[in-house]
């Protein structure tokens, strides 16, 4: 069964602000050759952020697979592909790990990016970033209800049937899981959330 991994940045929120100009933080989370890609980048923030939010996509694939795999993104390397016109395909390189496909699109307010560990299931990946409300409300039940009534709607399902929770066990917090009906599913979902966004992706 293919493992699915997703992340969105929201690049207005004010903690990421100027992160791309400061080399220690660099260092702690890009390869020599991302650094020199972000200082060559037109818009270097947009640049670090859409080579962080690659990586966490694919820490999100392998941990499905290697629950264990520890996450050391300055060994990652992320390689893009020539960008098509709303999307940029690429993969992210783990030593000793394999290769996780990536897809990343970015505006102005957000950079997205999803993964697989197989590129044709890029293809098949349904995946949606919203704007939470701008009433108080909490990012991951606002994205849980998202994602379920999305669910419902494709496999015909009562959204009222399905849950989506995280267990935890020895104090770690295993990958989200679809429920209906109480029981266990085999759709893989991945969740994100950051600032002003939410952000999911599932094979359909």
């Amino acid at each position: 069964m293919p493992c699915v991994g997703n992340d969105v940045v929201d690049l207005k929120e004010p903690a990421i602000a100027g992160k791309s100009s400061e080399p220690r933080f660099l260092k702690k989370i890009l390869t020599d050759t991302e650094t020199e890609f972000i200082k060559n980048a037109i818009r270097p923030e947009v640049a670090l952020w859409s080579l962080w939010a690659s990586k966490e996509a694919a820490y999100k694939v392998k941990s499905k697979s290697f629950p264990g795999i520890p996450f050391i993104p300055r060994r990652w390397q992320v390689v893009f592909n020539k960008p098509q016109k709303d999307y940029t395909d690429g993969k992210v390189i783990i030593p000793e790990g394999g290769i996780v496909h990536i897809r990343l699109y970015s505006n102005l307010q957000y950079v997205h990016c999803v993964g697989a560990d197989s590129p044709a299931v890029l293809d098949k990946l349904i995946w949606s970033v919203e704007m939470l409300p701008e009433k108080e409300i909490n990012p991951s039940l606002f994205l849980r209800e998202r994602l379920g009534k999305k669910l419902a709607r494709n496999f015909s399902l009562n959204f009222h049937d399905i849950i989506i929770k995280r267990t935890k066990i020895n104090g770690r917090l295993l990958k989200p899981q679809v429920y209906v009906g109480g029981k266990e599913t085999d759709i893989d979902i991945s969740l994100s959330h950051d600032g002003r966004f939410v952000a999911y992706s599932y094979l359909y």
